[in-house]
C-alpha cells in the first residue's frame, strides 16, 4: 500500500455454480497498475489489519494451459474462509449500504445511498468523477481495462458533453 498502487494480474471467478477459482482477467487491457487515492489506501491498511489475508488453496486457471491448485493470500474471506461468492458480495453490500446510510442520517447528513445502488456502480462513479474533473477517454479506459476507448466513450459519452458550444472562439482564437 506504500506506492498506492493495485496491480491487476488476476481475478477471483465465482461461478454461480461451482467452486471459486483464480482466473485472467477480462481483456488483454483488463491487465493493469492502477492507482489508490490516499483514503482508499488508507481504508485497505485498516481492513488488512483487522481483517489479514489468509492464505488457502484455491484452483488457478490464469494460464488456461497450466491450471493448478496453488496457495493463495486472499484479503476478502467468507466466515469460513473461504473465497467470497458473487451472493456473499451482494449481502454484504446491502448491509454496507444500511450501515452507511444509518450513520449519515445519525450525523445529520441529508446525503444517502441511492436504492438500488450496486457495488458495479462504485466503478461508474469512479469514472464519472474523473471525466467530470477532465480525465480523457483513453486515461478512463486504461483504468477501468475496457479493452477499447469506444467501450468506455459509448458508456459515459454523455458525461464529457458540453452545455455550451465554444468552438467559434475556439477559431476565433486561433485565426487572431
Amino acid at each position: 500500500m506504500d506506492t498506492r498502487e493495485v496491480l491487476v494480474e488476476q481475478q477471483l471467478i465465482g461461478p454461480d455454480k461451482g467452486v471459486p477459482y483464480l482466473g485472467p482477467p477480462k481483456t488483454d487491457k483488463s491487465y493493469r497498475t492502477a492507482p489508490l487515492s490516499a483514503s482508499a489506501a488508507e481504508a485497505v491498511k485498516l481492513h488488512r489489519e483487522m481483517y489479514p489475508p489468509r492464505e488457502i488453496e484455491i484452483e488457478d486457471r490464469t494460464d488456461p494451459r497450466n491450471p493448478r491448485t496453488r496457495k493463495a493470500r486472499l484479503m476478502f474471506l467468507s466466515e469460513v474462509n473461504a473465497p467470497v461468492r458473487r451472493g456473499s458480495w451482494a449481502k454484504a453490500w446491502a448491509r454496507i449500504v444500511r450501515r452507511a446510510n444509518k450513520l449519515l442520517e445519525e450525523w445529520g447528513s441529508p446525503l444517502r445511498v441511492p436504492e438500488g445502488t450496486t457495488l458495479h456502480d462504485l466503478r461508474h462513479f469512479f469514472a464519472s468523477v474523473l471525466i467530470k474533473h477532465g480525465a480523457t477517454v483513453k486515461k478512463v479506459q486504461r483504468l477501468l481495462g475496457h479493452a477499447k476507448p469506444s467501450i468506455t466513450w459509448d458508456l459515459y459519452v454523455h458525461l464529457w458533453e458540453d452545455d455550451e458550444d465554444d468552438t467559434a472562439d475556439i477559431i476565433d482564437a486561433v485565426l487572431a
